[in-house]
């Protein structure tokens, strides 16, 4: 038999029941009255109700979540515990993990930046001149562009994040390791050259720091037998080269003279462009 209850408690209770409060927060509410009895009252009112929330009731508001969301989406919160330290100048007194359970439940996930060339006005607009440059560009075109570029290759790998599986249960192997030599393990200098028909001979550069005169011997060797092995001929391609000065030296453009290339087919990559990347 259901416990006899002024009318006004009952209310209060079909009330809290009826919005799905937990029974410890209407306990909470409603002084003296067991667990029990408001579960009697929930067969009688509401029988075919679910279970009732578990747990204790969130501090946290709909309208801090709301801002939260909208400050971590606009990067006015940055990281976790910029949201843990906001909420507890709030009065939420919220551990690390728990944070790291709302920014989920909001839908968040941590993800890794990547890396980009930092760019201003001057970058942007001379990259937006560079493609407009080149739109109305044929096939035919582009498969008489030579790209050019050099790249720093790590003796042991890539110096950046790196992954693997692993199962729960896994027990823990040799390849989870990231094998590291004390010094990185040093790296080489290359310059190479791709074509629309495949890659071009490449050379390292001994001494790291190329100068000009280096990059003409690069010209005339590497370059030359590029165009040779792909049966290219120097008036009939566009060269495309970073914007260095080494690039535009008297001697550099002595030589393109002297190989019939026009300096009108070569051309220089905008400032802050991103790498070649021939995968």
């Amino acid at each position: 038999m259901v416990r006899s209850l002024p009318l006004d408690v009952q209310d209060n209770i079909k009330f809290l029941l009826k919005f799905g409060h937990s029974y410890s927060y209407i306990i909470k509410r409603m002084p003296g009255v067991k667990k029990s009895t408001i579960s009697d009252y929930k067969q009688i009112w509401f029988p075919n109700m679910g279970p009732l929330k578990s747990g204790r009731e969130s501090e946290i508001t709909v309208t801090t979540k709301t801002y939260i969301r909208q400050s971590v989406t606009t990067r006015k919160l940055k990281t976790k515990k910029d949201v843990q330290r906001y909420l507890c100048d709030l009065g939420c007194a919220i551990g690390y993990s728990a944070c790291l359970k709302l920014l989920k439940s909001m839908g968040f996930q941590a993800r890794i930046k990547k890396h980009k060339p930092f760019l201003k006005a001057i970058h942007m607009k001379k990259r937006l001149a560079w493609a407009n440059t080149h739109k109305d560009w044929t096939k035919d075109d582009w498969r008489r562009m030579v790209f050019s570029d050099e790249t720093k290759l790590n003796v042991w790998g890539s110096y950046g994040v790196k992954y693997y599986w692993k199962r729960v249960d896994d027990k823990f192997r040799f390849h989870h390791l990231d094998l590291t030599v004390k010094g990185g393990g040093g790296s080489v200098m290359m310059w190479d050259w791709i074509t629309y028909d495949g890659p071009g001979y490449a050379c390292r550069i001994y001494d790291g720091t190329m100068k000009k005169q280096d990059y003409v011997h690069i010209l005339n060797t590497t370059l030359m037998d590029t165009l040779n092995y792909y049966n290219y001929d120097p008036k009939n391609i566009y060269l495309q080269q970073d914007n260095n000065p080494k690039h535009t030296s008297k001697v550099a453009k002595a030589w393109f003279e002297e190989n019939n290339c026009d300096s009108k087919t070569i051309y220089s990559w905008p400032a802050q462009s991103p790498e070649l990347n021939p995968n």
